[in-house]
């Protein structure tokens, strides 16, 4: 062999070979990961999460306003309720005018973190970001917002989690893992059924997808599905509620809203439906006795 082909095949051999240390490395990182016990989980946690919300503290101190009326001041918090919503959208109101990538950046970042940890309130940010931004940029946003933080949570859960997971939700994941594992062959229409209906809370579905082997592109774009009639309720109430003269006529269980979450679980489930009465075309053909037997069933 001359000196040249050498040369010429080394580097593939070192890339070769940097691709398997780098593969080996991150698969060391995530058996040390798994071999934490709970306490060391949960202080990782713990330690992610200060780090994250100090940021989005810090970051909230320098992009709101500062020059609120005092008796205002205490109108800026994470709302809670259909009147927090309201006051927060009026102090933000003409902010928002003049600094409205700073308020919608301020505002994403709040929604990521609160999804990320899984931490109750997203329901009415939803609302916030109608009363805020509007109907279409509104969904958009939050739609976005929701299922990239969903990820977020699902991928802290894959890294830090699983000690917490595997000694106090392994019962309520095997379970759900059996029905998973029987719609294998609809996953993405059933994941984002589940994320639709009240069944599961949505909390649980992105701590316990990683260790339900639900892959990471059916579990965003099928939260992305999901999560959509929820938005869409969600953000059209906040646009209501701007409007509102009393935070008193507030509601989200409109009939329109009902019936629209119900006609999108009803298309969800149509593709599971047609697949689980479909004859296979690989299979065997049923003989007579085969079919009198399943007409009597």
């Amino acid at each position: 062999m001359s000196h040249s082909e050498v040369n010429d095949t080394t580097p593939l051999l070192s890339n070769a070979t940097n691709g398997d240390n780098n593969k080996k490395n991150k698969h060391d990182v995530r058996q040390h990961l798994l071999d934490m016990t709970p306490r060391q989980s949960f202080f990782a946690l713990i330690t992610l999460a200060a780090v994250v919300f100090f940021s989005v503290y810090m970051l909230l101190h320098y992009n709101l306003p500062k020059d609120i009326p005092e008796e205002r001041r205490e109108w800026l918090k994470i709302p809670r309720n259909a009147l927090e919503v309201q006051h927060l959208s009026i102090v933000l109101s003409d902010y928002v005018t003049g600094h409205y990538s700073a308020v919608l950046f301020c505002f994403v970042a709040t929604y990521l973190a609160m999804q990320a940890f899984a931490i109750p309130g997203s329901v009415m940010l939803s609302v916030l970001g109608g009363a805020l931004f509007g109907l279409w940029v509104g969904i958009v946003v939050v739609l976005l917002a929701a299922s990239v933080g969903s990820t977020f949570c699902y991928l802290i859960s894959y890294y830090l989690g699983h000690p917490i997971v595997e000694k106090y939700l392994t019962e309520r994941i095997a379970k759900l893992k059996k029905k998973i594992d029987s719609k294998k062959d609809q996953l993405f229409f059933y994941f984002a059924f589940l994320r639709v209906t009240p069944f599961i809370p949505n909390w649980f579905m992105n701590v316990a997808s990683p260790h339900l082997d639900i892959p990471i592109v059916i579990f965003y774009f099928g939260t992305l599905l999901g999560v959509l009639p929820n938005t869409l309720v969600t953000v059209q109430a906040g646009v209501t509620l701007a409007a509102l003269a009393s935070p008193d006529d507030f509601t989200l269980l409109t009939p329109e809203n009902i019936i629209m979450t119900i006609v999108i679980c009803i298309c969800l489930l149509i593709p599971i439906i047609l697949h689980r009465h479909a004859d296979d075309p690989n299979a065997d053909p049923k003989t007579d006795e085969e079919q009198d037997t399943l007409a009597r069933v």
